[in-house]
């Protein structure tokens, strides 16, 4: 996971992470977890990434922070969209795209642990997010970590 930041946010330790995830019932992926305890979001120097079938290039703009240093962090979008049904009830937002389209992570079910672009472009009040704007990017967090890349 060598992964070079302009800028993060305050380190967090085990118990905040143990904390965020009794709160809301959930246990994150190791590489993801242990991300956040080094990093705990942040702009990336490298954040460009493909959707696995190639049809959407987009950038990764934020890692969100567990932290409280901003108030949109990890807390306030899983409460956001995933607690509003708005993502899939498996989904974990992790980043935001430049048109506030989600980065996601499965934290449960046969694909945990992978990531997912969800466009928001095409959500619709009511309906939460349908599965065609739903897109694979990687099958782990540490494998879309390694294929950021920047523009040439």
């Amino acid at each position: 996971m060598n992964i070079e930041f302009e800028f993060s946010f305050k380190p967090i330790n085990n118990q905040e992470l143990e904390t965020f995830e009794d709160t809301f019932n959930l246990i994150l992926p190791n590489d993801y977890k242990n991300f956040l305890l080094y990093h705990n979001g942040g702009k990336a120097v490298r954040r460009r990434f493909e959707t696995k079938d190639k049809r959407i290039t987009s950038s990764i703009m934020l890692f969100l922070p567990l932290s409280k240093e901003t108030e949109k962090n990890l807390e306030y979008y899983y409460k956001k969209y995933n607690i509003e049904k708005i993502i899939p009830s498996n989904f974990i937002p992790f980043g935001v795209d430049p048109a506030d389209s989600l980065i996601c992570l499965s934290i449960n079910g046969e694909d945990q642990g992978t990531v997912y672009f969800c466009d928001l472009d095409y959500f619709e009040e009511d309906n939460g997010l349908k599965q065609e704007y739903i897109k694979l990017v990687s099958p782990s967090f540490s494998e879309f970590l390694n294929s950021l890349f920047q523009p040439d």
